[in-house]
């Protein structure tokens, strides 16, 4: 009797890639950092359950994020995941392992949508919230058949234009009306509806939820982050701003301050210390709201919310109104008041795209964004290092966005570009021109919206890529005019000498007119190069002793002609030395070095170590 064998079909393989998103407008939506955080970090979880799946299910290659068998049994839990994933699948059904893929992911999502209806309970309007998180994911999936590996660079730039050409086919689904005709607009999401239920606003105040805020589904579930993830505290653009502050007060110097300081919250914790959950007795423990007078009122509002029996709002307006007498006569003893600025910073590679087209086999690329992911988790630790104390949005391969304290966000950039030049000489030991990161820094105010945060910090990113390996630093006031806009080359050691010109200017070498001044003489010798009455040649030494006459007119009456030349000009020492030849043009010298005096001010006024009056940083 003749035996039948069923042989198994061979599988082939296909590089497959994946796009989850919605991604820069649903980071953006937010009021409150956490928003702003979970945005990012529920995307990236999101994409390495996609990694997840497609690795366990499907005995997928890892290519983006690389992900090898002993990491997937130790845990992922530290993995940073951008919103694509890569990987080579062996399958002879590459749309079933798709689908597939796209389950789990929305999956994951309605794991938080439903933690997130849990704990607001009859407080929604259920219909809407359902038919909001239905249609929130957006998962795009392409893929191409790898004949062998040394076609792989081909076919996943193949793939890549696939990608490119899938989303340009938008995705329309049917159009369901809301419950009412003229129901409120979510005010994170204008194209989104509000779940929220009018009059329930003394329910919601716990969550974090302002009295007549108007959020849709996505929004709550980003709100109510704290309360269905495991997290460790999350430091909002209050307690990164504050950071200044604390660190001033523990200086020596400042001991007779920092006993004032402990004295007011040592009267607040005996009378409010259960209904405002003020604990600890450490200046690290101390809650950065009860220090700045616009934010008293909604923190009293929020914490007393969450007590089993919450107080009235009589009571609560007492409580706030109590708050501010006593922090109205703190400053009057100190006459110090915290920053009210912070800062945002992004980054993002440049030339990543000529990097990874250089790849030409699976173990290169991945090897390559191994590297990466080490990267991310250096950035990470920089930002809450001790004496950065910043707080991380995320970090994926080559992007970030973190918030710092505006007298550390310059030496935490630094750091952060160093390490990814470390990363890149690693990473391509024999590439000539590596990738190079640029940074975007904007310094606002607390009170910015956090969207229109982030599009200055962008802004400012988008400068520093016009010739990439620059730092540029948006400095934004509260009252909406713009201070300055710069960017400024990695190469030239911006950092160094800004902060050389901020201790400048704290030990009282330099001043804020001398600063504009030099803004002005190069102003002034712009027009006359326009008007073509500027001689090239001695330009950079006639500029440098412009630079010492105005130096000399501005100098403070406490310090000596010779004192000052001695300290100051050694910073523009270089501008001497440059003549006609030189690749460099003295004017554009002049400019950054203008610039950098004017941000040197401008950081020490509105967040130097020293610190600033509140009121004087806001005017």
């Amino acid at each position: 009797m003749e035996e039948n064998f069923l042989q198994a079909e061979p599988q082939t393989e296909v590089v497959m890639l994946l796009s989850i998103g919605p991604v820069q407008e649903f980071i953006a939506q937010a009021r409150k950092t956490r928003d702003l955080w979970f945005g990012s970090h529920l995307l990236s979880e999101i994409s390495k359950e996609a990694a997840r799946r497609l690795a366990e299910a499907h005995n997928a290659r890892m290519i983006f994020p690389y992900i090898h068998k002993e990491k997937i049994a130790s845990g992922l839990d530290d993995l940073k995941v951008a919103n694509k994933v890569l990987a080579i699948v062996p399958t002879n059904d590459p749309k079933a392992v798709a689908l597939d893929v796209r389950r789990a992911v929305v999956t994951k999502w309605l794991g938080y949508a439903n933690k997130a209806k849990e704990e607001l309970g009859s407080g929604i309007i259920g219909p809407m919230w359902e038919r909001q998180v239905k249609d929130f994911i957006e998962f795009y999936a392409v893929w191409s058949e790898l004949e062998s590996e040394e076609k792989y660079a081909e076919v996943l730039q193949q793939t890549e234009q696939l990608m490119a050409a899938r989303k340009t086919l938008r995705d329309f689904r049917p159009n369901e009306p809301a419950d009412l005709f003229g129901d409120d607009k979510s005010g994170l999401d204008s194209g989104r509806e509000s779940v929220l239920k009018p009059f329930q606003y003394m329910s919601y105040a716990g969550f974090g939820i302002k009295h007549k805020e108007t959020l849709d589904a996505i929004s709550l579930v980003k709100r109510l982050s704290g309360s269905i993830v495991d997290k460790k505290e999350f430091k909002s653009v209050c307690d990164v701003a504050f950071q200044q502050f604390r660190d001033e007060l523990a200086a020596s110097r400042n001991q007779w301050m920092k006993t004032a300081v402990d004295e007011y919250y040592r009267d607040l914790k005996h009378k409010y210390g259960t209904a405002l959950k003020l604990t600890g007795s450490d200046l690290q423990s101390y809650k950065s709201e009860m220090f700045y007078t616009s934010r008293v009122e909604e923190a009293v509002v929020e914490l007393t919310a969450k007590m089993k029996k919450p107080i009235n709002r009589d009571k609560q307006l007492e409580i706030t109104q109590n708050i501010l007498t006593s922090l109205d006569e703190l400053y009057g003893k100190i006459l110090k008041e915290p920053t009210p600025y912070y800062a945002l910073v992004v980054g993002d590679g440049d030339r990543m795209g000529d990097a990874l087209r250089k790849m030409k086999t699976p173990a290169e690329h991945q090897s390559f964004t191994e590297h990466l992911s080490g990267f991310a988790s250096e950035v990470e630790r920089i930002v809450f290092k001790d004496d950065i104390k910043g707080q991380m949005i995320y970090s994926g391969g080559d992007d970030l966005m973190a918030l710092l304290p505006v007298h550390r966000c310059l030496t935490a950039a630094q750091e952060i570009r160093q390490a990814f030049t470390n990363t890149m000489t690693l990473a391509l030991p024999d590439e000539e021109q590596r990738p190079t990161l640029s940074v975007g820094i904007a310094i606002v105010h607390m009170f910015e919206p956090l969207e229109d945060s982030l599009q200055i910090a962008r802004t400012a990113e988008a400068l520093a890529k016009v010739r990439r390996d620059e730092l540029a630093i948006h400095f934004q006031k509260r009252s909406g005019s713009e201070e300055m806009r710069v960017s400024l080359p990695f190469a030239e050691n911006p950092v160094n000498t800004i902060m050389k010109l901020q201790s400048l200017y704290r030990n009282g070498y330099i001043s804020t007119s001398f600063a504009y001044g030099l803004r002005q003489l190069h102003d002034e010798y712009l027009k006359l190069k326009a008007h073509g009455s500027l001689q090239k040649e001695g330009l950079g030494e006639l500029l440098y002793f412009e630079i010492r006459r105005l130096l000399l007119l501005k100098k403070p009456e406490f310090k000596s002609k010779d004192e000052i030349i001695k300290e100051v000009l050694s910073v523009f020492k270089g501008l001497e030395q440059t003549d006609s030849d030189c690749v460099k043009d003295p004017l554009v010298l002049l400019n950054r070095l203008a610039e950098q005096c004017v941000i040197a001010v401008t950081l020490e006024k509105v967040g130097g170590t020293y610190g600033t009056n509140d009121t004087n940083s806001t005017s």
